[in-house]
């Protein structure tokens, strides 16, 4: 199947993704410009040296086209607006573009948008692909979206190493758009190997921020909370994602959202976060999250007892699981887009994750393989995950 097919599974999972941000069928979901609840708490901080006041709950467009979420988003006093070319196929952009211009609110608000380039996924270096041309044909695609002629910021999304964080090409595409105008501040994603890279990007010294995974349940947050500190006290500013772990911990158990929001904004260091939102619902409950940042002694605990779980949605990426298949497939990339599939049933994102790895190290291997011998030290079930994804049609043949 290619990465334009879809199958009925996807279908129906996107249909119903579809019904929950458009509102269509479900009263509820239409009733938008609900004013800024009287009361509501906005704590602002500033991101590093950009000197932007940004309130420390944001909105992650990743998996919602809702105008009506958006919408509200603006009249609850939302000011960070996080996307990337790539999510939707280019449908969260489009639809903030509509809205802000529908609303004259391009200039009372922040946008974020991040660019994906050609790696090697196993070596986690640039491909030749990741040329400057490319690079400039997607921006301005994107600029086009969103119905403006600027970025706020600017990320190369997924710098998964300190080799690409410090690549010069890269990084003069960066600086090039910046001098430009099209992007006021610029910086990088990163999913993996944070302390190091965050540490490398600081001392880079053209990255405005940083957009990096922060959670609770990640084995190294210790080492990656010194990390943060030091970007932050050299003037970069620090975005969180990822910090609710998915939309659940396994098929058992379900996160304790606000609290989980919580322990990353608990961290003065992080300017804000930015939890991916689908119903109004969820809004809410993480702009409440700003009257009160101290974790009571029962978020604690549930917190603590959803880090033990085993087989969780939520990849810790630490690579192990690589080691142990004999084919080095890059299980934490299918891994992550299972959880798009499972957990978020954002069916567009998964299938796009599976279509960046090449099929050397990719779901091509698997589907050919008589067997599974790959593990995972927190108890995922990588194989019966992959035989998941290669049943419905992930796979692009």
């Amino acid at each position: 199947m290619g990465l334009k097919g879809i199958n009925r599974r996807e279908f129906i999972g996107g249909a119903s993704l579809g019904v929950l941000s458009t509102g269509l069928g479900i009263p509820l979901l239409r009733v938008s410009h609900l004013k800024q609840e009287q009361g509501l708490k906005i704590v602002y901080r500033t991101l590093g040296r950009t000197k932007l006041r940004i309130p420390i709950v944001s909105f992650g467009v990743m998996n919602s086209d809702s105008p009506d979420l958006l919408r509200k988003a603006l009249d609850m006093g939302i000011k960070y607006f996080d996307t990337a070319h790539g999510y939707l196929r280019g449908n969260s952009e489009r639809v903030i573009g509509e809205v802000m211009q529908e609303t004259g609110s391009r200039d009372k608000v922040y946008i974020g948008t991040k660019i994906f380039l050609s790696r090697d996924s196993r070596k986690l270096v640039y491909l030749p692909e990741a040329n400057e041309e490319n690079f400039n044909n997607m921006l301005n695609i994107s600029l086009e979206r969103l119905r403006t002629d600027y970025l706020d910021i600017l990320y190369l999304h997924r710098t998964d190493s300190v080799e690409m964080a410090n690549y010069e090409p890269t990084m003069r595409m960066l600086e090039k758009a910046k001098e430009s105008g099209k992007a006021r501040f610029i910086g990088i994603s990163l999913h993996g190997n944070e302390p190091d890279i965050i540490r490398a990007a600081t001392d880079a010294g053209i990255y405005d921020v940083l957009l990096t995974r922060y959670n609770f349940m990640q084995e190294h947050k210790d080492e990656l909370k010194k990390a943060i500190q030091y970007a932050a006290g050299k003037g970069v500013g620090v975005v969180a994602m990822k910090t609710q772990c998915g939309a659940s911990v396994n098929q058992k158990m379900e996160i304790d959202h606000p609290a989980a929001l919580k322990w990353a904004l608990s961290d003065e260091n992080v300017c804000t976060a930015i939890p991916g939102m689908t119903t109004f619902e969820q809004m809410d409950l993480n702009l409440q999250v700003m009257s009160d940042l101290a974790l009571s002694e029962a978020e604690k605990k549930s917190l603590q007892l959803a880090s033990m779980q085993r087989g969780p949605f939520y990849c810790r990426d630490c690579r192990t699981c690589v080691v142990s298949c004999p084919r080095n497939v890059e299980i934490p990339t299918l891994m992550r887009a299972y959880m798009y599939a499972e957990g978020y049933r954002n069916h567009i994102q998964a299938r796009m994750t599976v279509a960046e790895l090449p099929d050397h190290c990719g779901l091509k291997v698997c589907q050919n393989c008589s067997s599974c011998s790959a593990t995972c030290r927190y108890g995922i079930n990588i194989n019966e995950r992959v035989k998941t994804l290669i049943a419905d049609g992930f796979y692009r043949c």
